[in-house]
């Protein structure tokens, strides 16, 4: 599969303001919404049109795909729907693509603006029950607070306690669309009119729609132009004109496969059958809580006697994302990964348990810092995900005054304490964890699959097995134990001398060949080391000293404030693969996998989670294709015996 654009430099949308506080993009000439139409005229042309309102009452038609997000209006009207007329056990997938995705400085204007419009559209409306405005309200104002960065790629958001799954993807369609892996009930064509912008509504465009469409999906548009009705047409819908919205006469609704309308087809909502994660370490338990949030029972088991025993179990660690040239799946794994963890943390930045005020990434040299300037360059960066900092810049954000290299500044990464963290999910409704239960054996049997414990008891049937035990995964799926590693890593922390500290008591994280991270009690963690094939698990003098150097190679200050009479320290295992990224799929009907997260499952674990539960309900992927096909569980095998045929083929010759 060819490598997509990376979709860098990804460009904002330019918004001016008319008179009547309506938006305008600059790049097309147009208004996003008018005063006259705003939330009559999606009601009108998509959710109508579309038929929703008697679909979403049967439980049907919620998975919708979009062409322009814009400004979210079109969203917001369908979940504001969705939440009144659709069962209580229905979920909603809503994806939207969005070239030019409105920057969070515009969004306090925008949120004026949209409220009034609402006001005006649901004052007496027949299909609403009380209470309307302020439901609209709290999905605004949902929606806002956990506005995606601009970063090109696919971002999940949850609204309405996980019933609403809203997937914007910020890049080109023309790129991004064949990335999507899912099949929709529905499809807005909303993009700015054909004749100011034509790339959303080329023939190959809609026919790339028309390869996710469910059986019977329809589809509804503003426009009713000659060349939409042919490129509708020529994907194999049917066509339809109808009365359009104020002043425009006409407006187009389509479906595919009309026969298919109304047949008997899977309704949103859980699968069948409890769930057994094996693990209740990061992946583990974001796993489970994925799945719980669908309305999954799900059974967490742990080999010790206490969650988060692995690399799970540090103090703290950073959520940090990672920048190439060629935006490559560790860059985007990390970006969105780190996003989709800042979002699912919610009310738990605090301060104490996470918090996300910004990281510093420095040069490890110049030959380094000469490469990753050229990058910033290449990829222009938007200021508020990544901004390229001289050293006097960034000793002034760390507070650390011997910072002498420059780097990274990421202004939206951070820090979580994956133990804090990991209680309070597993604490949470459909979550059920046994302690001191090493898993022996997973068998599949009729009726489901049952798991053997070291005790010599059985446990089953589940409908759904993952393993997400870190390095003893290898031990339970053998066709894995050969591409999982163990790895030793070492964290060291002592409390900061202020008598002796050069830099601040507390500053900001930073990074370099280790990590420098303040916690709230007065200890700075630093670290880690990192020896493969190394199992031991004391506490090592000697790597203590080595984490110290990384540490003074950040700043001499932050090694020098670090008091040494009574330096602490842990030792874990952390599993990692060949090619240093995880190991996520499906391994057999009913089995999965998610492990191999070597030292960033804090900051991508949740999303993978979020793909791993989307594919065991059939709904809807976060994760772009191409992506997905990289972590798949059998990439290694396939390599391998590529790499065994080219050999054969050279010795015949």
């Amino acid at each position: 599969m060819t490598a997509p654009a990376s979709g860098w430099p990804l460009e904002p949308a330019a918004l001016t303001w008319n008179d009547d506080e309506t938006p305008r993009s600059e790049a097309f000439g147009d208004v996003y919404f008018s005063r006259a139409g705003g939330f009559g005229e999606s009601e009108h042309v998509f959710l109508v049109g579309n038929e929703l309102p008697t679909r979403f009452a049967a439980g049907d038609g919620t998975r919708i795909l979009e062409t322009g997000f814009g400004t979210g209006r079109n969203f917001l009207a369908t979940a504001l729907l969705f939440l009144e007329l659709a069962p209580a056990d229905a979920s909603l997938d809503f994806v939207s693509l969005e070239k030019h995705p409105v920057a969070r400085d515009d969004l306090p204007r925008l949120a004026h603006a949209q409220r009034r419009l609402a006001s005006d559209w649901l004052a007496g409306h027949p299909r609403f029950t009380a209470g309307a405005e302020a439901r609209f309200h709290d999905l605004q104002s949902a929606l806002h607070a956990q506005w995606p960065d601009p970063v090109p790629g696919f971002h999940r958001r949850f609204l309405a306690g996980g019933r609403i799954r809203l997937t914007v993807i910020w890049g080109d369609a023309t790129d991004q669309l064949p990335r999507i892996d899912g099949r929709f009930d529905a499809f807005y064509l909303d993009g700015f009119a054909p004749d100011r912008n034509p790339e959303l509504w080329q023939e190959a465009l809609i026919a790339e729609l028309a390869r996710r469409a469910a059986p019977g999906a329809t589809a509804a548009t503003f426009s009713a132009a000659r060349r939409v009705r042919e490129a509708l047409a020529a994907a194999g819908f049917v066509t339809e004109k109808r009365p359009g919205f104020g002043r425009k006469r006409d407006m187009l609704c389509a479906r595919r496969d009309p026969a298919a309308f109304g047949a008997p087809r899977k309704k949103s909502g859980p699968g069948v059958g409890p769930v057994a994660v094996l693990g209740a370490g990061m992946a583990g338990t974001t796993v489970a809580r994925a799945l719980a949030r669908r309305g999954r029972d799900v059974v967490v088991f742990e080999a010790g006697d206490e969650p988060a025993g692995g690399g799970s179990g540090n103090p703290a660690g950073l959520v940090a994302p990672v920048i190439s040239r060629d935006w490559n799946p560790l860059s985007q794994l990390t970006a969105t990964g780190m996003g989709f963890m800042r979002a699912e943390l919610d009310g738990l930045v605090d301060g104490e348990t996470a918090a996300f005020n910004g990281v510093i990434k420095l040069a490890r040299g110049e030959r380094h810092a000469a490469k990753q300037a050229g990058i910033a360059a290449a990829l222009q960066p938007d200021p508020g995900f990544a901004q390229w900092c001289e050293a006097d810049s960034l000793a002034a954000l760390s507070g650390v005054a011997d910072v002498d290299a420059p780097g990274w500044w990421f202004p939206t990464a951070g820090w979580l304490r994956p133990r804090w963290v990991i209680a309070r999910w597993l604490a949470e409704p459909g979550i059920e964890t046994r302690l001191d239960r090493p898993v022996t054996g997973i068998v599949d049997q009729a009726g489901g699959w049952r798991l053997r414990t070291s005790d010599g008891a059985t446990h089953g049937p589940f409908g759904e097995v993952v393993v997400a035990a870190g390095p003893a995964s290898g031990g339970l799926i053998a066709s894995l134990s050969r591409w999982i590693e163990p790895c030793r890593g070492q964290v060291s922390w002592g409390r900061v001398d202020a008598d002796r500290a050069g830099g601040p008591t507390r500053g900001r994280p930073l990074m370099r060949e280790g990590y420098s991270l303040d916690l709230p009690s007065g200890e700075r963690l630093f670290g880690a080391s990192f020896l493969p094939g190394d199992r031991a698990l004391e506490e090592r003098e000697a790597e203590h000293a080595e984490n110290r150097q990384r540490l003074a190679s950040i700043a001499p200050s932050l090694a020098g404030g670090v008091s040494t009479s009574a330096l602490q320290g842990r030792a874990s295992l952390r599993a990692t693969t060949p090619d240093r990224l995880p190991i996520v799929g499906r391994l057999a009907d009913g089995l999965w996998v998610s492990t191999g997260h070597g030292a960033r499952g804090l900051t991508w674990s949740a999303w993978l989670a979020e793909y791993l539960a989307s594919c065991i309900e059939d709904t809807p992927s976060p994760l772009p294709r191409d992506l997905a096909e990289g972590l798949k569980p059998a990439r290694f095998d396939e390599r391998a015996a590529r790499k065994a045929a080219r050999s054969n083929r050279g010795r015949s010759g």
